[in-house]
């Protein structure tokens, strides 16, 4: 047994270990791997001299000769549907430029350069970028927005919107469905995941920084972030900083200060309760050699380290954290250490929650493994979790005896 699959299973049978699951889901993809919104599929462009191939869940999506597929690309929430751009040739073979495919057919026109792939969570919505011979333009299910002369600031899209902030005519304009409706003078934008809210960061006749949530304004500040939304819309958080330009010294959350940690390389998410989690970036060598802390409260939920994006359960019902701790790898709940001797998270995957289950990625030996828990404990039994691996076709990885 290799030594490294050899750790993974020891790790498995520390004591306390019952509410953990792992599954092994094939051959560690490589960095650039795309991850769908619901924390459970996978996606990645591979190419050699046997062509082009899109690997979604370890399996063959889409084919193409050499050079024909391009990345990136986006999952919709079940990895059923795979957004990407395609080349398109002429008669005689020559490439005339690359369309928008869905599950490797032609989705759109022939465009000289796509960017920014979103696909809503059932995949009945998409949204690229593309250079069209007049500039930068939007193009979703809908249709197509004007061109620009220079790519969007900030889109979005649900099952059957879009939304993005675009800069022209020295303002920038919000635009909904590809009709103009606001005119904003944002640096930097977002919207809420229904579309509904929307914030900006820009910079007023003083020279100081603003923030604006809906018609809500904030400052003045000598830097600050877009805001965020909670993932139901209800609450927002920005970071800002009040008294140097360099790291922010301010969260606002709901319009209001909270408690935070003074921070640079970092950034901030909400949940459904309006508790804002800061993630401070510690150590950044590679994509995946990372190490972050996350606060909540001005408080770290541990003081060892761990990956990004902390999972939110719909509600603010929990949160989760795989983290670094004196015994090794563990994850966090609520606050508390519900595990240890867990499985390494692999840093660019998400930590989601399916009801009272979460679920993250984590890559030893070269293959790589869904990691399985309950906020409900050892004796919760694991449905959907176990159902999506065995769906797949992903064994169970069980200690030795």
């Amino acid at each position: 047994m290799r030594p490294l699959l050899a750790s993974l299973l020891l790790a498995l049978a520390v004591p306390g270990r019952a509410d953990l699951a792992v599954y092994d889901a094939g051959k560690d993809p490589p960095a650039g791997t795309i991850w769908s919104a619901d924390g459970y599929h996978y996606a990645y462009l591979e190419s050699d001299e046997d062509g082009d191939r899109w690997i979604v869940d370890g399996r063959v999506r889409v084919k193409g000769a050499e050079g024909e597929l391009t990345g990136p690309g986006a999952l919709n929430a079940n990895g059923s549907v795979l957004l990407h751009s395609t080349g398109v040739l002429d008669k005689a073979g020559n490439l005339l430029g690359v369309s928008p495919a869905i599950n490797g057919r032609r989705a759109g026109a022939v465009y000289s350069e796509i960017h920014r792939f979103l696909l809503s969570p059932r995949g009945s919505n998409y949204a690229v970028v593309a250079r069209t011979p007049k500039g930068w333009a939007v193009v979703t299910a809908q249709g197509s927005g004007p061109a620009f002369e220079e790519p969007p600031l900030h889109l979005a899209v649900t099952e059957k919107e879009s939304a993005y902030f675009v800069g022209f005519g020295g303002a920038t304009w919000l635009y909904r469905n590809h009709k103009p409706v606001e005119r904003k003078a944002y640096s930097h934008a977002s919207t809420s995941p229904s579309l509904r809210r929307t914030g900006g960061v820009y910079t007023g006749t003083d020279g100081m920084i603003y923030v604006e949530v809906d018609k809500a304004g904030y400052g003045p500040f000598k830097g600050a972030a877009a805001p965020v939304f909670s993932p139901d819309g209800t609450h927002s958080a920005f970071l800002a900083a009040t008294d140097s330009e360099h790291g922010y010294d301010a969260l606002i959350v709901d319009g209001l200060p909270v408690e935070m940690k003074r921070c640079a390389d970092c950034s901030v998410s909400v949940d459904d309760r309006g508790r804002a989690f800061q993630d401070v970036i510690m150590t950044g060598v590679s994509e995946r050699a990372q190490i972050h802390m996350a606060f909540t409260g001005g408080k770290s939920l541990h003081p060892g380290g761990q990956p990004p994006r902390v999972g939110l359960a719909p509600g603010g019902r929990h949160y989760v954290y795989p983290m670094l701790a004196p015994q090794g790898l563990a994850v966090g709940l609520d606050g508390r250490v519900a595990e240890r001797g867990a499985p390494m998270p692999l840093v660019p995957a998400p930590v989601e929650f399916d009801g009272e289950e979460y679920h993250y990625w984590s890559a030893t030996g070269g293959r790589l493994y869904l990691v399985c828990g309950s906020a409900e404990g050892p004796r919760a039994p694991k449905t959907r979790c176990a159902a999506v691996a065995r769906g797949r076709g992903w064994p169970a990885i069980s200690p030795e005896p």
